[in-house]
């Protein structure tokens, strides 16, 4: 009877992924790369003189690469937007559970302020606004993106200690978006129409302060603490 070999065996050979398929992080590079470029073009051009070629170029992507993710120029810039607002209205910092109302309400009015005035934001709400009257659609979900995400940063802070139930943030909503039409609206509006960033981010302390004291005595406020 023969003794086993000892001679070493070969590792086997790793195969190659059929057809070359691209790795998730390859994949998130180049849509990372697409949504970069896409920023940029429709910022300094505009919705109208940006193509998807020149995106592509930019991007250093295939013309392919942009349609396989997104079918027309329009479902690019709604990507554009969706990415904008999910990435500029950022949840603000848990909040020390020991302060006041007030003080909740002041951080995050100048938190969601400070994301807000940001000079490519402004510049991109401005693009919106010259697309409107052909893609209401679009700027209705830019409006209620950037609305819903504000509101439900708001209402988490009226709630405080008890923001993690449902049924708080449901309750707080209804302060929260008036609080925001309050705060937010007016700022934004007098920076769509050209008054200084800094000088509007100045306004910030006494806009929140003389909202909260106008939501307190409307009795918005009762029964939170």
């Amino acid at each position: 009877m023969q003794g086993k070999s000892t001679l070493p065996q070969k590792a086997p050979v790793a195969r190659k992924g059929r057809g070359g398929r691209p790795s998730a992080e390859q994949v998130g590079e180049v849509d990372r790369r697409i949504l970069e470029a896409a920023t940029r073009l429709f910022l300094q051009h505009g919705f109208d003189a940006t193509s998807c070629d020149q995106v592509a170029h930019q991007a250093s992507a295939g013309k392919a690469s942009i349609y396989a993710r997104y079918a027309n120029k329009e479902q690019l810039f709604t990507a554009v937007v969706r990415h904008n607002v999910e990435s500029t209205f950022a949840a603000p910092k848990d909040l020390p559970a020991d302060l006041t109302l007030r003080e909740r309400l002041r951080a995050v009015g100048n938190g969601l302020l400070l994301h807000a005035l940001q000079p490519e934001v402004i510049a991109l709400m401005r693009v919106v606004m010259t697309t409107a009257y052909r893609l209401p659609e679009l700027a209705r979900l830019t409006d209620r993106m950037a609305r819903d995400r504000g509101v439900r940063f708001v209402a988490e802070a009226i709630a405080g200690p008890s923001a993690g139930t449902a049924e708080a943030i449901a309750r707080a909503s209804p302060v929260a978006a008036k609080f925001i039409d309050l705060v937010l609206v007016p700022h934004q509006m007098r920076a769509l129409l050209g008054d200084d960033l800094g000088e509007l981010a100045k306004k910030a302390d006494p806009t929140i302060d003389e909202a909260i004291d106008l939501l307190s005595r409307g009795g918005w406020l009762d029964g939170w603490k």
